[in-house]
């Protein structure tokens, strides 16, 4: 362990996508999910990470997890280069960080039973070789999450949507990582259980010191859960900073959009104004949609700013303000480097 340094670094993440179509003499198409993404979480801190459906979010959990290859960049954990892994010394490390997926109704084997799926990552990782041991800690695990240890021997189709998403945190904490990766866990649950699987991830930050990169579009629920945050658009991280901070006073006028919640939720449709296409390349990828463009950004691409340690906005509204000043380097000693103190 390093505590001198943040759990988690990010640096210049892209990841890109072959297009379908073109003849077999054609240049391949490429589509760029994620382009030049840095972050940060630091020990027992909830990041969000928020943004419309098919900004990218997803994807960065999913390389977090070294479940896709990033393109092009480095995912640090403790100090060890991730991307730098495979076989025994990656799966060394995958103990360590776990992740949570959207739809608890296809991430658990309909044919397991309850302590089959918990116990699972235990008997990969060589944890309580024992059976009987095993069978214990699947029931104390059970309990921690809100179900029973008499559940276990019941099949996931028994559960409503809150239960399984509850087996699925059970599964992601068996190994005691200190990580988490929750990717939009509450989109498929209603208010109340979402609110409850919500209070589960705080207790486990606080209680079980564990470290939270939390998906989400709901701009609500992140402001409840998380230390910092940061908005992804079209693959790019336009704002990032303090929750409260950035939500409360935003300085990108996307960020401004979401904390308002005048843009759609994840799966609707666009404003038929709200201009579909990216802008020019090079410019700000929101131009199309921005109604507080100045002439300078249908020149130059936004630069990156910075408001003391914490704050960052990529944007040329601020640039005239005294206290922002530009990025250099933002892979080296960044802003979004700097873990924020835990405001829960």
């Amino acid at each position: 362990m390093r505590p001198d340094l943040p759990l988690l670094q990010a640096e210049s993440l892209s990841r890109e996508f072959d297009l379908p179509g073109g003849g077999i003499f054609a240049r391949k198409r490429r589509l760029e999910a994620v382009s030049e993404v840095s972050f940060s979480i630091g020990r027992q801190e909830v990041l969000g990470l928020v943004g419309e459906s098919g900004s990218g979010k997803t994807t960065i959990g999913r390389m977090v997890m070294r479940l896709l290859p990033p393109t092009r960049g480095r995912i640090l954990f403790d100090g060890v280069d991730l991307t730098a892994l495979s076989g025994r010394a990656l799966r060394a490390q995958r103990r360590r960080f776990q992740m949570v997926f959207q739809d608890p109704y296809a991430s658990l084997n309909p044919r397991m039973r309850v302590r089959e799926i918990v116990e699972e990552p235990l008997v990969v990782h060589g944890i309580e070789p024992d059976s009987s041991s095993r069978r214990d800690r699947v029931a104390r695990l059970l309990e921690r999450v809100g179900l029973s240890s008499r559940d276990m021997e019941r099949l996931p189709r028994e559960f409503s949507g809150g239960g399984r998403q509850r087996i699925g945190i059970a599964r992601a904490i068996a190994c005691g990582p200190e990580l988490l990766v929750a990717d939009e866990p509450i989109a498929s649950l209603d208010l109340s259980m979402g609110a409850q699987i919500i209070n589960l991830f705080s207790s486990l930050v606080d209680t079980d010191a564990m470290s939270l990169l939390f998906i989400s579009h709901d701009i609500p629920m992140v402001r409840y859960l998380s230390d910092r945050v940061a908005v992804l658009y079209r693959g790019r991280i336009v704002e990032s900073g303090p929750t409260r901070d950035v939500l409360d006073d935003p300085r990108h006028p996307y960020t401004r959009l979401l904390a308002e919640g005048t843009l759609p939720e994840a799966g609707e449709a666009a404003p038929s104004n709200a201009g579909s296409e990216p802008g020019p390349t090079g410019l700000c990828a929101f131009l199309p949609r921005c109604d507080r463009a100045l002439p300078e950004c249908r020149l130059a691409p936004p630069p990156r700013l910075s408001e003391g340690e914490v704050r960052e906005v990529l944007c040329h509204l601020p640039r005239g303000e005294s206290s922002w000043s530009p990025v250099t380097l933002l892979s080296q000693g960044s802003p979004s480097d700097v873990p924020a103190t835990p405001s829960r």
